[in-house]
């Protein structure tokens, strides 16, 4: 696990493996209140890619259909540069994405990139 501090959150990377499926994860946190809070978590899996808003409150999932949005990971890291505020804002916390650097984050995606890509070499299979 790896974390990236940017734009005034925390990306969170891990190789994840759940059931038969298995994947990079970018887990979205910012401190809300006082609390490190879950805001969003992209799961590039193999088999059900899919992302999620308010991981850990509400738990608003969508899949992803490689058809028409492509590679997972490449569209996951695209709404990160360039819809991360909004999406923030919809899992609930308008407030707290208000705050966030959305500017330094696009800056920056090289750095999440380069810890799913170390993350990924290091994981198992």
């Amino acid at each position: 696990m790896r974390d990236v501090e940017l734009g005034g959150l925390t990306f969170r990377i891990e190789y994840r493996s759940t059931g038969a499926d298995r994947g990079p994860a970018i887990r979205v946190f910012g401190n809300v209140d006082g609390q490190a809070v879950q805001l969003l978590r992209f799961d590039c899996f193999e088999d059900d890619p899919h992302f999620h808003y308010d991981p850990v409150g509400k738990n608003v999932k969508f899949h992803l259909d490689p058809l028409t949005m492509g590679d997972a990971l490449e569209f996951s890291l695209r709404q990160i540069g360039s819809v991360l505020r909004a999406m923030i804002a919809k899992a609930g916390f308008a407030e707290f994405a208000e705050s966030v650097d959305e500017d330094a984050v696009r800056g920056s995606i090289g750095r999440i990139r380069s810890a799913i890509d170390s993350e990924s070499r290091a994981s198992p299979g």
